[in-house]
């Protein structure tokens, strides 16, 4: 007996939250925040109920077996423990929509990801950017290795997205093979990632893909050809910064999506054979150094903030990107956005490369903009993104050509289709396939 049951971000973008369940094991994935829209700042946390809080709010599911006795309690469910079977989690990637929950999980839930996203997990934790608390037991697992639970082996895959560490799995099951893709995309710096996983994945009994880019707009699937015109990728990017670095006779302020570290890695090689050096704020210095711990790095001394500093960094302050604006690019965090006003008259371009806010959606970033223009700093909008483009979706399906398609994750998952797959099945909250 295997059954799968899907529970959450189903027609959303975010709050992923499917079980998996053998006669000896029940395997959960991913675990992050649906409708996150209804976090707002202004209402206080309560640290000792938040795991029911969220739950009873709807972003995190009610599921036995995985909180603390208080709060499946008062979700009137089985605590961690109180079922009979072994419960563990597999989370594709470091990005909040798949994996802001773990702050809530009971302490000893195990918790499977890459070894990549465990070392960006740990540093999230380190410089305090998750919400309550860390959750200990996170095990790593190397790209291309497997795990067993009960009957079940599950197979951590490397696929490329904006975020580093990202994976999928094959989880290999008594009734058959369950592939789960997370986030993928093929325009970034490891398409033969997304393609290597797509060929391992081939003849799944089930396949449950993300589709966020069918999520706006009318697409008719089965007609797509592929794109004569290439899409923009992360090598584009890095060329178009570099134009601009050798354009612009002043400063380059850039705002990166913090945990898309390899991008930022690049852009500082680029930045320097431009002649810039590009300047880091602590936090975002201490995710690179994590990973490239051999790269100089240049922290700019205003985003300190009392964080501990690692040897060999470099400290740059203000006043050197006023005397050489030329010289620098300053990545900056929206948090940090005052330190604009200090630097106005030298600024040439600010460059918004998905970091926060991501868009329109997000209040600040109408307050963004309005700085911004309230200074006179242009604004330039380099966004690319971390999902495959439609075409590249029906590749992805028409290439494992499964025995059952679930896709998900997307406000229009019915869009996402393939002649190669078996039958296609869109789950309601709570729907149980049999394989």
């Amino acid at each position: 007996m295997t059954n799968v049951t899907f529970i959450q971000g189903l027609k959303e973008i975010g709050g992923t939250f499917v079980r998996v369940e053998t006669d000896g094991a029940i395997c959960l994935f991913d675990f992050g925040f649906a409708v996150a829209s209804r976090i707002d700042p202004a209402v206080c946390l309560r640290p000792e109920s938040l795991a029911a809080d969220y739950a009873r709010l709807g972003m995190l599911p009610a599921e036995p077996g995985i909180y603390e006795p208080a709060a499946a309690a008062a979700l009137g469910v089985a605590p961690w423990g109180g079922v009979e079977k072994p419960v563990f989690f597999f989370i594709s990637h470091m990005h909040i929509d798949h994996m802001g929950g773990l702050d809530m999980l009971a302490p000893d839930v195990p918790v499977y990801m890459s070894a990549e996203s465990l070392t960006l997990y740990r540093r999230l934790v380190a410089q305090n950017d998750i919400t309550l608390r860390a959750h200990d037991r996170c095990i790593g697992i190397p790209y291309g290795k497997q795990f067993t639970v009960g009957d079940m082996t599950v197979e951590v895959l490397p696929i490329d997205h904006d975020c580093i560490g990202a994976s999928g799995c094959r989880i290999h099951t008594p009734a058959g093979t369950i592939v789960y893709t997370g986030d993928y995309r093929f325009h970034g710096f490891h398409p033969e990632r997304t393609r290597a996983f797509g060929e391992i994945c081939r003849g799944a009994d089930l396949l449950i893909t993300e589709g966020v880019t069918v999520s706006n707009e009318d697409v008719d699937m089965l007609s797509l050809t592929e794109p004569t015109v290439p899409d923009r990728t992360e090598y584009t990017l890095l060329e178009e910064v570099a134009a601009m670095a050798q354009e612009e006779p002043g400063l380059l302020v850039i705002n990166y999506y913090e945990r898309n570290v390899e991008r930022v890695r690049r852009h500082i090689e680029r930045f320097a054979k431009a002649g810039r050096t590009l300047v880091l704020d602590a936090r975002l210095a201490d995710y690179v150094a994590a990973f490239y711990p051999d790269t100089v790095l240049h922290v700019y001394a205003p985003t300190i903030h009392g964080r501990s500093l690692k040897p060999g960094w470099q400290i740059v302050n203000r006043g050197a990107l006023l005397a050489n604006p030329a010289g620098y690019a300053l990545q900056l965090d929206y948090a940090d956005s005052y330190e604009l006003l200090d630097l106005v008259p030298h600024v040439s371009r600010y460059i918004h490369a998905d970091g926060a806010p991501l868009g329109a959606y997000d209040a600040s970033y109408a307050k963004l903009l309005d700085l911004l223009k309230a200074i006179g700093i242009p604004y330039d909008y380099r966004s690319l993104g971390g999902h495959a483009k439609p075409y590249f979706l029906r590749w992805m399906v028409d290439t494992i050509a499964p025995r059952i398609l679930v896709p998900l994750h997307s406000f229009r998952p019915e869009q996402v289709a393939s002649a190669k797959a078996g039958c296609r099945i869109l789950p309601k909250a709570g729907q149980t396939i049999t394989l």
